[in-house]
């Protein structure tokens, strides 16, 4: 991705005008649809190649003051990283065994689609959470070794597969104060009035903080 970026901003900053470039490693969302922790790792990392290379065209033409840069998700999937995280994944790399991070009888597949292909969604004689634990693969001792699940607490290791709808952070400079002053406003979407959030911005504004800082508005 390093490469793709660096062809792009080297055609696009050609134009005296300036010039506006979204991308996204693709890969992230396929790893944690899988609940694939190796492969979403491997992915992360070549989007932060990509954002160095981002930052040192920055800094080469203009800095923060004719430049604004917004890195972030355009949403979660549903992953909890236990206390001791840190220290398994640093164990495992010093092992040679990075690989080890995503257990070996993961599934790679959505558990609750298969239990609602399964019929589960029609059984309330549990809930969704100890439905979906049915259909996981991973065991209490593998979320201990791994540090790390996703989904709900109780619905196993690999519980989950889809998205949510937990924030996602966002970091960014150059933005001359634009997101900070739109952290909880409310907006209009077809008419309509959407509530703000205290502390969070939505993408809509993040769509307007770009279209400010690239039209000069």
């Amino acid at each position: 991705m390093a490469e793709h970026v660096k062809a792009a901003i080297e055609f696009l900053g050609k134009d005296e005008d300036g010039f506006f470039l979204m991308y996204e490693q693709g890969d992230i969302d396929w790893a944690a649809h899988a609940n694939h922790m190796d492969d979403m790792l491997g992915a992360m990392f070549d989007l932060s190649d990509s954002v160095d290379v981002m930052l040192d065209w920055i800094y080469a033409n203009g800095g923060w003051e004719k430049n604004a840069l917004y890195v972030t998700a355009d949403h979660d999937h549903y992953l909890t990283l236990n206390h001791n995280f840190p220290e398994v994944v640093a164990n495992f790399l010093i092992d040679g065994e990075s690989h080890k991070i995503t257990p070996q009888n993961n599934s790679n597949v959505n558990p609750w689609s298969v239990g609602v292909a399964a019929g589960r969604h029609n059984d309330e004689s549990k809930t969704t959470t100890e439905h979906i634990k049915d259909f996981a693969t991973w065991t209490d001792e593998d979320i201990e070794t791994v540090a790390h699940f996703w989904g709900a607490f109780g619905s196993g290791g690999n519980g989950w597969g889809s998205h949510s709808t937990r924030p996602v952070p966002i970091s960014y400079n150059g933005d001359d104060g634009c997101l900070k002053a739109l952290e909880g406003a409310g907006y209009q979407v077809l008419g309509r009035p959407v509530e703000g959030s205290p502390g969070k911005v939505d993408q809509v504004h993040v769509h307007a903080c770009m279209l400010k800082n690239l039209f000069n508005l």
